[in-house]
């Protein structure tokens, strides 16, 4: 087999990524009943604390709880991901490959994702997934 090095292209220098809330939004009164699920739903009865945000009730969802636009989508090596399906796509990355670093996708198989992979090295674009090899392409080779 073939020895593909990674490309080493760097991210361009970005601003940290910020988190202003790690945990969820809890639907009012999803821990007291069962009937009521856990994803957020906006309060709307009439005589509601928790609508008119009384002290001592949970934070509702607002926009200031946002992500950075600069900064959403990054992946902690510094990209935003790019999935790609064939060798092709790949072409589109090619003045963007400081911004946006390739995924191949989970049902590419093996010589595809070897031309993928060889475009990759070709334009210096960073794939994240280039050393995964799927159970059944192992299995193949081994036969």
């Amino acid at each position: 087999p073939e020895v593909m090095t990674k490309a080493t292209v760097q991210p361009l220098v970005r601003k940290a990524k910020v988190y202003k809330k790690r945990t969820h939004f809890k639907r009012y009164q999803s821990d007291q009943f069962k009937r009521v699920g856990e994803s957020w739903r906006a309060p709307r009865g009439i005589d509601g604390k928790f609508r008119r945000k009384f002290r001592g009730t949970a934070r509702h969802v607002n926009i200031g709880f946002g992500s950075d636009h600069k900064t959403k989508h990054l992946l902690p090596n510094g990209f935003l991901k790019f999935r790609v399906f064939n060798a092709a796509e790949v072409d589109v990355l090619m003045m963007n490959n400081r911004t946006h670093c390739v995924e191949i996708a989970r049902t590419v198989a093996l010589e595809k994702r070897r031309e993928i992979l060889q475009r990759c090295l070709e334009l210096n674009i960073r794939c994240i997934n280039a050393g995964v090899t799927r159970y059944d392409e192992e299995e193949g080779a081994a036969e």
